[in-house]
């Protein structure tokens, strides 16, 4: 009876740690997903608006009011979208990322076009064409609104 009874504890601890192992197995394969999930996120490529047609072409004057009219139905028909904004370029501010914001039209609740620390050395020459009272347009992707319309990763656009 003690053999038996020995056996069977055997038989018992090769199941639990047969069931411990693959449960390592499991966790171990769904830390390396979430892993690469998050890098893959974050090292993705950014989208070229330069080389992308803009779906809607309008004044900051516009978009505004688009916003202010109805914020909903302006965030569905804008939201991440390639759009090129023209307007007065109030004011000029250099971010702690290295990043360049172009508020057009209104320097508290307008328009801000954001161009990226990557992109300024690319777009340098065309930039300093841009001086505040002067007239901007820029190609970028609508984020939405916060207390001004979010314009990022734009680019300059020729012919202001």
């Amino acid at each position: 009876m003690q053999l038996t009874h020995l056996i069977n504890h055997k038989t018992l601890n090769m199941t639990k740690r047969k069931t411990v192992q693959w449960l390592l197995w499991i966790l171990l394969i769904g830390l390396i997903a979430a892993f690469s999930a998050i890098y893959f996120a974050f090292n993705m490529p950014r989208r070229n608006l330069a080389n992308e047609n803009s779906v809607y072409l309008l004044s900051a004057k516009q978009l505004i009011s688009d916003f202010r009219n109805d914020e909903t139905i302006a965030t569905k028909k804008y939201l991440d979208k390639a759009i090129t904004v023209t307007g007065e370029i109030k004011s000029i501010r250099n971010l702690d990322n290295h990043s360049i914001v172009f508020s057009l039209e209104d320097a508290m609740e307008g328009v801000s076009c954001t161009i990226d620390s990557a992109d300024i050395v690319t777009y340098a020459s065309k930039l300093v064409h841009y001086k505040t009272g002067s007239r901007g347009t820029f190609k970028g992707r609508c984020s939405g609104m916060l207390m001004d319309i979010q314009v990022i990763n734009c680019v300059p656009v020729q012919g202001n």
